[in-house]
């Protein structure tokens, strides 16, 4: 399995981008979507004027903002931002140089936990030491530390409770992603969590996930909507997860049209997962496959069955979670960028 997690150097001939992810506390108190809608508006002609790519998260009563671009275009839209009345407060928690991670010029989330915004806070303050002492995570760490950190007790002892693995998955034709993660809920006793997404325009995509242990490591099913598979921050994301779970039905049209997506999500990203295959029947899995091979992505036929047979897909992803050993760590051993 690739270490994913990597501080990206720019390939050669490609040019470096800045890449600073801040968190900040939010002034607005109603209408926090049709804020972040407003802002979306306002910021797009910037970031594709600028070659700015970024990503705005809400939760709790705070923004998190990943933004990737020039330096001097990346410096002056920090300046900007540090001036919006919006908010206040900011932090930085990474700052780096080189490859663009971020594909899309615009993503949003907008997350309805329940927890306080001092309880968000205290992350972002831990996150900020570390910084502040010469430790920083993977932006994409960064983020999930902040919005989504894994919450299974035997991690938390764990050096580096953010190194678990990741495993996505999505249906061709129905729910039997959603479905599975419910099915694993049930078995190992956890909890199903919920986010939505929104990119350069509507609202499209959702995605539930679960925690687990397997093989003494913490681990994470994330199931993903087929509409939601470009989505910027998902595509973002896709580099950290050495697996992903593609349930076919049999049906050339909505196959088809999965392997598609997939192939749009991971293209031109640093790092890209395997993708384990399950299918009804050993022609679906080698028209899969070719399809794969083109867009030069690693195809695994993990099973022939049916996209709702939870406890065949389980034993499937067991399997290569077995064998998959440890998580990569997520610090960046990368120096800070100047002021």
């Amino acid at each position: 399995m690739v270490n994913s997690i990597a501080p990206y150097a720019a390939p050669p001939g490609q040019p470096e981008v800045e890449r600073v992810v801040t968190a900040s506390i939010c002034h607005i108190k109603e209408g926090i979507y049709a804020q972040m809608e407003d802002i979306r508006a306002h910021s797009l002609p910037y970031n594709a004027a600028d070659g700015i790519h970024a990503i705005l998260h809400y939760q709790s009563g705070w923004f998190v903002h990943w933004a990737e671009g020039p330096s001097p275009e990346l410096r002056a839209l920090l300046l900007r931002l540090a001036g919006d009345p919006r908010h206040h407060s900011l932090h930085t928690l990474h700052s780096s140089r080189g490859r663009r991670i971020l594909p899309t010029p615009w993503s949003m989330v907008m997350s309805q936990a329940t927890e306080s915004a001092v309880q968000f806070g205290r992350r972002v303050m831990a996150l900020r030491e570390q910084f502040e002492k010469g430790v920083q995570y993977a932006p994409s760490s960064v983020l999930r530390r902040l919005s989504a950190p894994m919450q299974l007790p035997q991690a938390q002892g764990l050096a580096d409770p953010e190194a678990f693995h990741r495993v996505g998955i999505c249906a061709a034709g129905g729910n039997e992603a959603f479905a599975m993660v419910g099915w694993l809920a049930q078995r190992t006793g956890g909890t199903v969590a919920k986010r939505r997404f929104a990119g350069e325009q509507d609202m499209d995509g959702s995605s539930e996930y679960v925690e687990f242990m397997e093989g003494g490591h913490p681990c994470r099913m994330i199931a993903v909507a087929r509409n939601g598979l470009t989505h910027g921050l998902r595509r973002a994301f896709l580099p950290d997860w050495p697996y992903f779970v593609m349930l076919f039905s049999g049906s050339p049209k909505f196959d088809d049209a999965l392997m598609s997506r997939m192939m749009a999500a991971c293209e031109n990203l640093p790092a890209t997962p395997a993708l384990l295959g399950i299918a009804p029947n050993a022609e679906t899995h080698q028209r899969m496959q070719a399809m794969a091979a083109e867009a030069h992505l690693a195809y695994i036929v993990a099973g022939t069955a049916r996209p709702d047979e939870c406890p065949f897909i389980w034993r499937a992803v067991q399997e290569q979670l077995q064998r998959a050993g440890e998580p990569p760590s997520s610090v960046w051993d990368v120096p800070r960028m100047a002021a």
